[in-house]
């Protein structure tokens, strides 16, 4: 499976809910939608918060490629993150390993006088499957 899955439309989206100006907002839906629907788990509020929830019809098989390493560690740091009083920007860049693994990448980083967390995700190279 390539990054092309979860790249594109979904990480661009991801990037404007979790953008400077969007992030307080988009934590506050994320905790309203605790409320409703439970603990968050990795892409569990995705067509709920997407403008266009049609277009992830196959996110859970999709999503479920990803080893449940990777998607626990996601949760943790997407929730703790949308949790906290102050939560921070965040930033998904998702791409295409060099092998046939996936990983993931988390680290703070400065840019334009913010803080954000880095969420760099790494997808089976699509050359080698």
């Amino acid at each position: 499976m390539s990054g092309l899955v979860y790249g594109g439309k979904f990480e661009k989206i991801m990037n404007q809910l979790s953008a400077p100006e969007n992030v307080a907002a988009t934590a506050k839906k994320f905790t309203d939608l605790e409320k409703q629907y439970g603990p968050y788990s990795f892409g569990k509020f995705v067509k709920l918060t997407t403008p266009q929830a049609s277009d992830y019809t196959n996110w859970d098989a999709d999503a479920g490629a990803i080893p449940e390493s990777i998607q626990n560690r996601l949760t943790e740091v997407i929730a703790t993150n949308f949790r906290s009083a102050s939560p921070m920007p965040m930033m998904l860049k998702v791409g295409e390993n060099i092998d046939s693994t996936h990983e993931l990448h988390v680290r703070t980083f400065a840019h334009n006088g913010r803080l954000y967390i880095g969420l760099h995700m790494l997808c089976p190279n699509s050359d080698l499957t």
